[in-house]
């Protein structure tokens, strides 16, 4: 039996959701095509071979065995995708994360310079003088409208690692890009509805953060618009509230570990440092984002695969199938 080949346009985007519970097997490849969606060459490939052992596909299928897994597992699948693919990860987050480190450090320079004044003071014991320098608002502004546009790039290149499918820096910035607005306004309606949430105390925060985590990916994924992109994400979270969650404190706790390893040493020495201070900020800054920012997204982007495979099963298919090209039964 031969896939179908049937007009995209006769056909939904997503499969309706099976009901009963995952079982712990790769899904089945055999699948009709997909639309072309942003992740889409345009052109069919070659009947890709079965999955390794280790479930990375030899040619041209997903690299990773479509499969449901634990939390410690969803981190380890994205790091190994991190070590196959680093290249292109930092490379992606390198274009935008450099500049407005560099940026956001020398505008506030001035911040810098106080702390190191205040440090100085305080080791000769005088009382340090303070000033009224507004902290961190020009730099912190540039990083929080750089962030979507960010998350989206690595989004677009994690994923296209993911399906076995990998695309360069450039692509995943243009097709980002191509999508500016879509990008911004998802951006600025997840930090509404969080920010919102924070009002209303942490706790609703927490559970509005977790519910739209992977908002950015199915965006960038399947080609959707920003209110469409936040209710795939809030169905997919749907009964996994917890588990989704405990992928979140994982990952948290591997970053801050990188940032404390990388960030801390460059702090002290732009203290002690003086006037150059923020420099050293910037390049402390630039190393650790452009290093710790490709693993967070990567896990995200495991996250929402690993959803849709427990969620629909069937869905996730007709995307391998649509990377892989038709096979034969």
């Amino acid at each position: 039996m031969r896939a179908s080949t049937d007009s995209p346009k006769d056909r939904p985007l997503a499969a309706p959701e099976s009901e009963g519970p995952p079982e712990r097997s790769p899904v089945a490849s055999v699948a009709p095509p997909l639309p072309e969606g942003p992740l889409d060459g345009g052109s069919a490939s070659p009947p890709a071979e079965p999955p390794s052992p280790g479930g990375a596909s030899p040619s041209g299928g997903p690299e990773v065995a479509l499969l449901p897994r634990g939390v410690g597992e969803v981190v380890d699948t994205a790091i190994a995708l991190y070590r196959r693919h680093w290249k292109l990860l930092v490379g992606t987050a390198a274009v935008v994360v450099v500049p407005v480190q560099l940026l956001s450090s020398f505008a506030n320079r001035n911040v810098v310079s106080q702390i190191g004044d205040t440090f100085r003071s305080m080791q000769k014991g005088l009382t340090p003088v303070t000033t009224n320098t507004s902290v961190g608002t020009p730099g912190s502004l540039l990083a929080l409208l750089a962030l979507p546009f960010l998350t989206a790039a690595l989004a677009t290149a994690a994923a296209s690692c993911y399906l076995g499918r990998p695309i360069t820096p450039g692509r995943a910035w243009r097709a980002t890009m191509r999508r500016f607005w879509a990008v911004l306004g998802l951006g600025l309606l997840r930090f509404v509805i969080t920010a919102t949430g924070f009002v209303l105390f942490m706790v609703p925060a927490i559970f509005l953060y977790i519910r739209l985590l992977v908002a950015p990916v199915a965006l960038v994924v399947e080609g959707t618009g920003p209110g469409l992109a936040l209710a795939r994400s809030w169905r997919l979270t749907s009964g996994q509230w917890w588990r989704t969650c405990g992928v979140e404190v994982l990952k948290g706790v591997m970053a801050l570990f990188g940032y404390f390893l990388i960030e801390t040493p460059a702090f002290v020495l732009g203290i002690v440092t003086g006037p150059v201070g923020w420099l050293l900020f910037a390049v402390g800054g630039s190393l650790v984002q452009v290093l710790v920012a490709p693993f967070l997204v990567a896990v995200t982007v495991d996250i929402y695969f690993d959803l849709r495979i427990r969620k629909q099963p069937f869905d996730l298919a007709v995307t391998a199938q649509r990377v892989q090209g038709p096979r034969v039964a």
